[in-house]
């Protein structure tokens, strides 16, 4: 124990003792340990980073290789390796950047935080990734001839006797280990390998890690691989005996684009996807939008939107393409360049919204207003808000809650809003033009259809009214223009077409999404013998219901149709009315009503 008088102008007495130590190395590494990761590829893309921002910084060519090994010992995931040829570190830089909190990027300046793989934040990447994953790890780094290493040890730390990062000594790579590294040959670079992987990592072999690796990777650093910034290769080994390794599997990863924009992407291996023609093989690009933060950081959004064919080829029970699309369902954030998460706070459960594809893009400087955190997994404080109950809460609608935004909220706050508003209305209407899409493949009219069925149930019942004999009088021209203006309104395409084959299929049910007051769940119109049921997309139910059975329908073909059913029993609903006697029939239509009124009540709740 040692007294210094550091304090003695303020009358201080300051002394040196591990009990008074701010930090303890036992508690710092169990608080790094502690800190989770969403999976074992997310501390892994921590090294990458420093691979990537190395190279930026240090290479002249501004790119990178990186491999990933993993190596199985006895049917378990034992060592994984990350190699880079990026730019290598000094010894000095390499024993700085294994101390908690230290790091070359860590100052706040426009040449570290703006950019493509300006990734560092807090100097704890590569020691929270590893020592979180693994029992010890060590950092061998070559700037030329001489390779260099340091290592951090769990145990070490947690007895205490390892309170200072170990001064880097000359050490080669394992030769048994460098033997199965490709890039050993680079003038500079950084190998870093975990020994004895945690039991707590997500996958216990290599084949678990690697399996969804390439689609994680491939869409993390999409924008970089497109570029040429980085190129990523997986590799995975069997220790068959001691240092003797077999390769299993070695592959490069490929991007995985959200928006399906990019060419050579993962997408193209499904087979539904190849059998699409050229021009339909990619989502349709909608726009950009630019916002300008308080501190003048612009935020770009980008939309992308399916075309007739891309969404026709993903329907069906058991489809692959439909499947993956279901994967990359939500808003996707980039921060220089590398996708943090998929924020699904924006998506409303209805399966269709995977045919919209949104990307929003910010670099470092605003971490703070996005709530970026430590390893890099999220942005805290970007996520739908409510305008509807904003406005609520303030007594206004949301028109003046938008308008006076500004009056009452923060700076920070006001942007988010804003953005959260942007989205949310591309959002709905990129999502109505995907459902016109379908609104039009005719599957109303399928011989097994609740449209068919119902007529069919018509055709057998021995009750007659009107309506009956109103459509075997009214000729077929006058029904066809009653249809194609119900049609019309109901915002259908083809419309000459579909009436034509409602006419001429002589069924007298027909569907339409139409704009009515929000306390309808549904409206009945009788003519010429013909129920248009009118389905509220203004009620929550809308979505929530009537388009989520017709979603399962396209996922789930062969399956027994929810949304026939649906249908029927609106169609049992309007024959009803319609058999009723008049003052009955005026009870059941406010019924109806009421029976909106409440609908919307709990679907809202």
């Amino acid at each position: 124990m040692k007294a210094l008088n550091i304090g003695k102008n303020f009358g201080i007495k300051f002394i040196m003792s591990e009990k008074y130590e701010i930090f303890s190395a036992a508690f710092s590494a169990n608080s790094l340990r502690a800190t989770g990761f969403k999976s074992t590829h997310y501390a892994l893309a921590e090294l990458i980073d420093n691979s990537i921002q190395s190279a930026l910084e240090d290479k002249k060519s501004k790119n990178c290789n990186v491999e990933v090994i993993a190596i199985d010992k006895g049917q378990k995931l034992s060592k994984i390796l990350v190699v880079d040829d990026a730019g290598g570190m000094s010894p000095d830089i390499l024993r700085t950047s294994l101390g908690v909190g230290r790091g070359r990027a860590l100052e706040e300046n426009k040449k570290n935080r703006v950019g493509k793989g300006k990734t560092s934040k807090f100097g704890l990447g590569l020691k929270q990734a590893s020592l979180s994953q693994c029992a010890r790890f060590e950092v061998y780094t070559w700037q030329g001839k001489d390779v260099y290493m340091s290592y951090l040890d769990n145990d070490e730390l947690d007895a205490g006797k390892l309170k200072y990062v170990p001064e880097p000594i000359k050490k080669d790579i394992p030769e048994e280990l460098n033997e199965i590294i490709s890039l050993k040959g680079s003038k500079s670079g950084t190998c870093v390998i975990w020994f004895d992987i945690s039991p707590k990592s997500t996958w216990k072999t290599s084949f678990g890690l690697m399996r969804n690796a390439e689609i994680e990777f491939g869409r993390m650093y999409r924008h970089l691989i497109e570029d040429k910034s980085v190129k990523i290769n997986l590799k995975t080994f069997d220790e068959i005996s001691k240092n003797s390794f077999k390769e299993m599997s070695s592959k490069h990863v490929r991007k995985s684009d959200p928006l399906f924009l990019m060419k050579d992407c993962i997408v193209e291996d499904f087979k539904e996807h190849k059998d699409l023609n050229k021009s339909d093989k990619y989502f349709d690009f909608v726009e950009e939008e630019e916002f300008i933060a308080p501190n003048k950081s612009k935020i770009i959004i980008k939309y992308s939107v399916t075309n007739k064919k891309f969404r026709e080829a993903a329907v069906g029970s058991g489809n692959s393409l439909n499947s993956f699309l279901g994967k990359h369902d939500g808003v996707s954030v980039i921060r220089n360049g590398r996708e943090l998460e998929i924020e699904k706070s924006f998506m409303q459960k209805d399966t269709r919204e995977r045919f919209v594809g949104v990307e929003i893009m910010f670099d470092a400087t605003l971490d703070d207003l996005m709530g970026v955190d430590g390893k890099k997994q999220t942005a805290a404080n970007f996520y739908k808000r409510d305008i509807e109950n904003l406005a609520g809460d303030d007594g206004k609608s949301e028109i003046e809650y938008l308008k006076d935004i500004e009056d009452n909220l923060s700076g920070d706050e006001v942007i988010l809003v804003k953005i959260s508003n942007s989205i949310t209305q591309k959002i709905n209407t990129l999502l109505q033009q995907v459902r016109n899409i379908r609104k039009n493949t005719k599957k109303g009219l399928a011989p097994d259809s609740g449209e068919m069925t119902g007529t069919k149930a018509l055709d057998d019942r021995d009750g007659k009214t009107q309506s009956d004999k109103d459509f075997k009088n009214i000729s077929d021209a006058e029904k066809l223009e009653w249809v194609k203006k119900k049609l019309e309104e109901g915002g259908e395409e083809d419309v000459e077409e579909v009436a034509g084959d409602i006419v001429g299929k002589k069924l007298r049910f027909h569907f339409t999404d139409v704009d009515l007051p929000p306390q309808f769940l549904f409206d009945i119109e009788l003519n010429a013998g013909i129920y248009n049921i009118k389905l509220n997309k203004k009620h929550p139910a809308f979505l929530n219901f009537f388009k989520l059975l017709s979603d399962q329908d396209d996922v789930n073909s062969d399956e027994p149709s929810s949304e026939k059913g649906l249908k029927l029993l609106l169609e049992s609903w309007a024959r009803l009315e319609d058999e009723a006697p008049e003052n009955l029939k005026i009870q059941l239509q406010d019924i109806r009503l009421e029976w909106g009124k409440l609908a919307r009540l709990f679907f809202k709740s």
